[in-house]
């Protein structure tokens, strides 16, 4: 079968210039294996790239003014179970303080004020959160609601930069886009973030319960639980938006299509 010129260069050029598809990874932190007490943080490596996931809440005591303090400080251990992860933070080191728990990243606390516990996502490169996925949670999935931020992760030289700031400092002076999101329960529980996240693209992320800081209602706060699990992602080379389109090549084969027909039209 023959094929003119033209046809052969029309086929080049949709080639060149259709979007490339977006590839979605997901990482498991399952096979994760903890090591010892004082377990805060952990790696995790796929499709080339590496993320290191912590542990973070607001229990820093620089105040003087005993356990509670807003400031943020490393988690003192993470625990495994059924694949999920859960933090143990340093107001819950030595047993719950007022109604703490342990046992999940939550927003729990009486005494009129609350723990919230927050997994820090510190990618190799950069990515757009999709989905997070959870292998248990305190409530109902329609009355649980987790908190994402892509960090502007030009404000901070490592991980440690969290350290003796607030949740409020970093919604408003080192957030590039945050929200909250609900959790469903379809086959497992997990919540997606493409309404809050699409096309938002940083090293480092935040997940964690409900802290109406970066997104919903302060009223819904204090009953949200859960183990972390998994994510899944975007590469910011994977998406269309962010590949630049040949515009060279585009623009030769062009004008290789408007000789040919001019050549043809004298003939």
């Amino acid at each position: 079968m023959k094929y003119s010129l033209t046809t052969l260069m029309m086929a080049g050029l949709l080639l060149l210039s259709g979007p490339v598809l977006a590839s979605t990874t997901t990482a498991d932190f399952g096979n994760v294996i903890k090591t010892g007490n004082n377990f805060n943080q952990f790696n995790v490596s796929v499709d080339g790239l590496t993320i290191n996931i912590s542990g973070w809440s607001d229990t820093a005591n620089h105040s003087g003014d005993g356990r509670g303090d807003n400031t943020i400080e490393r988690a003192k251990n993470l625990d495994k179970w059924n694949g999920g992860w859960s933090m143990q933070n340093q107001d819950e080191k030595n047993g719950g303080y007022c109604n703490t728990y342990g046992h999940s990243a939550d927003n729990f606390g009486t005494c009129g004020y609350k723990d919230y516990d927050f997994f820090l996502l510190s990618f190799s490169e950069e990515v757009s959160l999709v989905s997070a996925s959870y292998s248990w949670i305190a409530k109902r999935a329609k009355k649980t609601q987790v908190s994402v931020a892509a960090l502007d992760h030009s404000s901070f030289t490592d991980s440690d930069s969290l350290k003796n700031k607030t949740w409020a400092d970093l919604a408003t002076g080192h957030t590039l886009k945050s929200d909250y999101a609900q959790v469903q329960n379809a086959s497992g529980y997990y919540s997606n973030f493409d309404r809050s996240t699409h096309r938002q693209y940083s090293t480092l992320w935040l997940i964690g319960v409900l802290n109406s800081v970066f997104g919903g209602d302060a009223a819904w706060e204090g009953n949200d639980g859960m183990k972390l699990s998994g994510v899944s992602f975007n590469k910011s080379a994977n998406d269309p938006a962010q590949v630049p389109e040949p515009n060279t090549m585009v623009m030769f084969l062009i004008a290789l299509i408007g000789l040919a027909r001019f050549g043809k039209r004298r003939t």
